[in-house]
């Protein structure tokens, strides 16, 4: 547990937790940008009270969130203001500030679901439990695995080469939007997929290093993974249609239900406005690992 915050001359419980995300978390700056806006509201509409921020309790803060709705927030914004403040309480309890969270009570806005053909995790199991050996439908099985394991844009996977993927370590290496690195956890189901692939990749002769190839041993392109994928969502009796970002709209969905973690799954999905340096060295993978590994259906 961490020791009680000592604030310096002059500073507050605001920026001791901007500097614990920024020196201790090293969440990225986009992120802590969010953070202190976020708080700056919150604090700024308390004080205007009469309140101090860190001695707020449920009523306070059910007043706030009343009076943003007033303001036609939308319910993602919503979402996040609650994930910022449910994050900043959670670490002055640690910190032995307060005694209880006023937000321990409060659920997190549900955030409108505008993404179509969102798979349900009955559905993907579904959908992954391809028995056929043939060595097209193991390769097909690895990416169906590995795109909603990881979230991964049909562009990312497309991209990956053999050294993208380390099964051992459980991560794979993406590069994304802007030609922005990302270090990702990998599923268990999408490991024991992988290593079943890569066991049989040999078969249709390699000529590059690409994870994923076609019988004549080039790179799977990405219309031939989109064709790919709704060839077994036939297969499988599946009765919808799913766009090419569909594994990827499911997987954050169903990690956002179960975690509740706006924050993490942002930094998860490699969003353009939560870091223009989001690299290994500068996301909170651990947490992020975390995160992923309590809450992932097929971690």
């Amino acid at each position: 547990m961490m020791g009680r915050v000592i604030l310096s001359n002059n500073s507050s419980y605001v920026e001791a937790f901007i500097n614990y995300l920024q020196y201790e978390k090293l969440y990225t700056p986009d992120t802590i940008k969010n953070y202190s806006i976020d708080l700056k509201q919150c604090k700024d509409f308390f004080e205007n009270k009469q309140i101090k921020i860190e001695d707020c309790d449920k009523n306070n803060i059910e007043k706030f969130f009343i009076e943003l709705h007033k303001l036609g927030l939308a319910s993602k914004s919503l979402a996040r203001k609650a994930s910022t403040l449910r994050s900043f309480y959670s670490f002055l309890l640690k910190t032995s500030v307060i005694n209880a969270s006023p937000m321990s009570t409060i659920k997190t806005p549900k955030i409108s679901q505008k993404l179509p053909n969102i798979l349900s995790i009955k559905d993907i199991d579904i959908l992954c439990n391809i028995t056929n050996s043939s060595t097209a439908a193991v390769r097909d099985k690895a990416a169906i695995e590995l795109m909603y394991s990881s979230a991964l844009r049909l562009s990312e996977l497309s991209q990956l080469n053999i050294d993208s993927v380390d099964t051992k370590l459980k991560f794979v290496r993406v590069m994304g939007k802007g030609k922005k690195e990302r270090i990702l956890p990998l599923g268990a189901q999408a490991i024991i997929a992988l290593s079943v692939w890569l066991n049989k990749r040999a078969d249709f002769n390699p000529t590059s290093d690409a994870l994923l190839i076609n019988k004549f041993g080039g790179r799977l392109s990405n219309r031939s993974i989109q064709v790919r994928i709704n060839f077994w969502v036939k297969k499988q009796g599946l009765n919808c249609k799913i766009s090419p970002h569909t594994l990827r709209h499911s997987c954050a969905t169903h990690l956002l239900e179960a975690s509740g973690d706006l924050r993490a799954v942002q930094e998860f999905l490699g969003h353009e406005d939560i870091s223009t340096t989001q690299i290994y060295t500068n996301m909170d993978f651990e947490h992020l690992n975390k995160v992923y590994r309590s809450s992932h259906p097929r971690a």
